[in-house]
């Protein structure tokens, strides 16, 4: 029997993190496309949400990746870490951004508050990707 290891555990939490994260998206697109714009569907907020939905998918996708290599022991570099852990930073400031602009819209004030529970994943993901460089791989049989 295989023991996950303590490194696996981390990015497992950190990619849960992710798609919680893309689930509050999900949430919140269908008040951002009627209640946002008056007599008219928004449109390019449903876009950039996508993007952003599209771009967090892609990093899962590479979580999964490095936890093939955790469980056949190939991984040798930290700096995949590094690159996913900065770009969820990256990513969750630029959500963070329309967080703000929604707390103007009182009639949907909860669409801000779900993403800055987005926001909040997301950074708790990157924190979790860094804390992963620290911790070492060891072969169990």
């Amino acid at each position: 029997m295989k023991i996950i290891q303590t490194k696996e555990r981390v990015l497992i939490i950190a990619a849960g993190m992710l798609l919680l994260s893309i689930l509050l998206m999900i949430i919140i697109i269908p008040g951002v496309y009627t209640k946002t714009l008056q007599n008219e569907k928004n449109i390019g907020a449903v876009i950039g949400i996508s993007l952003a939905i599209i771009m967090r998918l892609l990093l899962i996708i590479w979580y999964t990746f490095k936890l093939k290599k955790i469980r056949n022991n190939t991984e040798k570099r930290k700096t995949g870490y590094i690159v996913i852990g900065i770009l969820i930073i990256i990513f969750g400031l630029m959500y963070l951004d329309g967080a703000f602009a929604f707390l103007d819209h009182r009639n949907i004030l909860y669409v801000s508050y779900l993403m800055f529970t987005s926001v909040f994943c997301d950074l708790t993901a990157s924190i979790l990707t860094f804390f992963a460089i620290f911790l070492k791989s060891r072969k169990i049989n």
